[in-house]
C-alpha cells in the first residue's frame, strides 16, 4: 500500500460520506419540520403538481363553501319571514270573518286589518340578510349561490310579499272588499280572439284564447298580452283551466270554486274582453263584496305565501344538501392531498436517528484517514 501526503484517498471517501449524509439529514429534518414529504417541485415533479391542482381546488371549495353558507342563511332569513307573514294572514283572515258578525264595529275591525297589513309589510320588507332580500323583490331579484369549483350556480328567485301591487295585493283591503268572479251560463262559447283582462296594480294582462291564429290583443306600455291556446276539440272546460293556468303563471290567484265560476283574489279588476279583444260568450265578471269576497282575497294572499315558502323550503334544503356534500368532499380530497405529500413522522424520525448514528462514524472515519499521513514520519527517524 502506497501512502501520500498530496492524496489522501481514504479522507476523500470520508468526506464524500459525510456530504452524503449531511444532505439526506437536511431533506429528513425539512420533512419533520413541515410535516411533508413533498414540498418543492424538485421533490418529485409529477406529484408536487399534482398536488398543487389539488390545493386549488381546496382554496376554491373553501369559496363554494363560503357561498353556500351564505345562501343558506338567506335563505333561512326569508323563510322566517314567509312563515311568520303567512301566520299573520291566518289572523287577518280570522278577523275578517269576525267582521261580518253583527254588532261588532267595522271601524274598529278596518284599523285592526290597516296594522294587520302594515305587520306584513314590516315583516317583508325586514327580512334582509346582508342585502338580501327574497321576499321583496325591490330588493334583489335573485338569490345566486356558487354550488361548485367550476363556478355553476344555483339561482333563487325571490318573490314580493308584500301588500302592495304584484305582491299579495291586499292594498286597502276592508271587511268589505271583494274578490273577482268569472261566471259562465249554459251559452258559454269560446273562440279565437275572445279573452279575458285582468289587471293587478298598474298591469293590465290580455289573455286571448288562440288555436294558432293571429293574436289580436294589443299590448301597450302596462299592458301584457299572454296566448291561452286551445285546439277545435277541446272542451270549455279544457279551455278554461288552459286560462287559469295562464293567469297562475303571472301570480295571479286564480281557481276554480265549486260552484263552477273561476275566483280571481288579487286582482284590481277582471273584464270579460278588453285591450283588442272581444267578449267570451256566456261569460260575465263582477266582484263578490262582503265576507266571502273579502275572505276570497286574503285566501287568495295566503296561496301567494305558501308557494312562496314551499320554493323557499325547496332551495333551502337543495342548498343544505349541497353544503353538506361538499364538506364531504373537502375532506376526501384533503385526505388524498395528504396521502401524497404527508411525511411518515415515525419513519423520518427514525431516519433521522440512522442518519445522526452514520455521521458520527463518518467523522471518526475522517479522523482516522487524516491520521494516516502522520505515520508517514516515522519512516523518517
Amino acid at each position: 500500500m502506497s501512502l501520500s501526503i498530496n492524496t489522501n484517498i481514504t479522507a476523500m471517501a470520508a468526506i464524500r460520506s459525510l456530504s452524503m449524509i449531511a444532505n439526506d439529514m437536511t431533506k429528513t429534518q425539512a420533512r419533520v419540520e413541515s410535516g411533508l414529504r413533498i414540498n418543492k417541485a424538485n421533490d418529485d415533479p409529477a406529484v408536487f403538481s399534482i398536488a398543487q391542482n389539488m390545493r386549488a381546488d381546496l382554496n376554491g371549495m373553501t369559496a363554494v363553501k363560503d357561498s353556500l353558507a351564505f345562501g343558506k342563511s338567506a335563505l333561512s332569513v326569508a323563510r322566517d319571514a314567509a312563515t311568520k307573514i303567512s301566520d299573520e294572514l291566518g289572523k287577518l283572515k280570522q278577523t275578517i270573518t269576525q267582521g261580518q258578525q253583527q254588532g261588532l264595529d267595522a271601524t274598529q275591525i278596518n284599523t285592526q286589518i290597516t296594522n294587520a297589513l302594515a305587520n306584513l309589510d314590516a315583516y317583508a320588507n325586514s327580512a334582509n340578510f346582508n342585502g338580501v332580500n327574497l321576499v321583496n323583490t325591490a330588493t334583489v331579484g335573485a338569490l345566486t349561490v356558487v354550488r361548485d369549483i367550476t363556478g355553476s350556480v344555483t339561482s333563487v328567485d325571490s318573490v314580493d310579499l308584500t301588500t302592495g301591487a304584484g305582491g299579495l295585493n291586499l292594498t286597502g283591503l276592508n271587511v268589505n272588499s271583494g274578490a273577482w268572479e268569472l261566471s259562465f251560463d249554459n251559452t258559454l262559447a269560446i273562440a279565437d280572439g275572445n279573452g279575458v283582462s285582468v289587471t293587478v296594480g298598474a298591469i293590465t294582462y290580455a289573455f286571448e284564447f288562440n288555436s294558432n291564429a293571429a293574436l289580436i290583443a294589443t299590448a301597450g306600455a302596462t299592458t301584457e298580452v299572454r296566448q291561452v291556446q286551445f285546439v277545435a276539440g277541446d272542451s270549455n272546460l279544457t279551455r278554461l283551466a288552459n286560462l287559469t293556468a295562464a293567469m297562475r303563471a303571472e301570480g295571479i290567484n286564480a281557481n276554480f270554486s265549486p260552484t263552477g265560476t273561476i275566483i280571481v283574489s288579487n286582482a284590481t279588476t277582471v273584464a270579460v274582453g278588453g285591450s283588442g279583444m272581444t267578449a267570451v260568450t256566456g261569460a260575465t265578471s263582477a266582484q263578490i263584496t262582503g265576507a266571502t269576497g273579502a275572505i276570497a282575497v286574503v285566501e287568495g294572499a295566503i296561496d301567494t305565501v305558501g308557494n312562496a315558502l314551499a320554493t323557499l323550503g325547496a332551495s333551502y334544503r337543495q342548498v343544505e344538501g349541497l353544503q353538506d356534500f361538499t364538506k364531504q368532499l373537502y375532506d376526501s380530497i384533503k385526505e388524498g392531498l395528504g396521502s401524497l405529500v404527508d411525511a411518515d413522522l415515525a419513519e423520518e424520525s427514525a431516519r433521522l436517528t440512522t442518519l445522526q448514528t452514520k455521521q458520527q462514524l463518518a467523522v471518526q472515519s475522517l479522523s482516522i484517514a487524516n491520521q494516516a499521513p502522520q505515520s508517514l514520519l516515522g519512516l523518517f527517524r
